[in-house]
């Protein structure tokens, strides 16, 4: 596995990971109908916004 690759696996590097993997899952069971994983997107969506903001003042 590609180190850019195992690094978005990595909890610590990618806090979003289960919201990730919960929409991919979605995806996939729902024969990747968009409409149907919204909810998902948005948990997703929402966290990645929630981190960005918490490590721009970081940076």
């Amino acid at each position: 596995m590609p180190l850019v690759t195992r690094s978005m696996r990595d909890p610590d590097v990618n806090p979003c990971l289960s919201e990730s993997d919960a929409s991919a899952r979605c995806l996939d069971e729902n024969n990747y109908d968009k409409e149907r994983c919204s909810t998902y997107f948005m948990k997703y969506k929402n966290c990645r916004k929630f981190w960005v903001s918490a490590w721009l003042p970081l940076g």
